[in-house]
């Protein structure tokens, strides 16, 4: 299982001075096809919600700031190489489906391609290997 918690903010919107941002939180299974030693990869499928807010584009022409807290999910997958016994890195791609509030205060869906460099440490793992 995973737990996927990510925050992402955009600081100037539309030169508007108000700040967009946007949470996500997904949990579900994680698969790993092949795991080796040296290179892992995985696949997971995630559900949950996510918390979109920021300003948008009025029918008047100006800005109103809102937010939603709706449905979102992802898919995607990835690899781990590991560095040492106790250190990886890992990049993953992933499909991730979230909703915002649209020029006619309306919520719609919106289709995102996230994607993630990690380093990993793995407790309980000594930092060397033991020759």
């Amino acid at each position: 299982m995973k737990l996927d918690l990510s925050y992402a903010r955009a600081p100037n919107v539309f030169n508007s001075g108000y700040r967009m941002d946007a949470i996500s939180y997904l949990v579900g299974p994680v698969f790993y096809p092949s795991n080796g030693n040296l290179l892992s990869t995985y696949a997971h499928i995630l559900v949950g919600g996510a918390r979109v807010a920021g300003p948008f584009p009025n029918a008047n022409g100006g800005l109103s700031i809102g937010y939603v807290n709706y449905l979102a999910w992802a898919f995607g997958g990835g690899a781990e190489y590991r560095l040492s016994p106790a250190l990886g890195f890992r990049v993953g791609v992933d499909y991730l489906r979230t909703h915002f509030v649209n020029s006619s205060r309306g919520v719609r869906g919106q289709n995102d391609l996230r994607i993630v460099n990690s380093l990993v440490y793995y407790f309980g793992k000594s930092p060397r290997s033991r020759r």
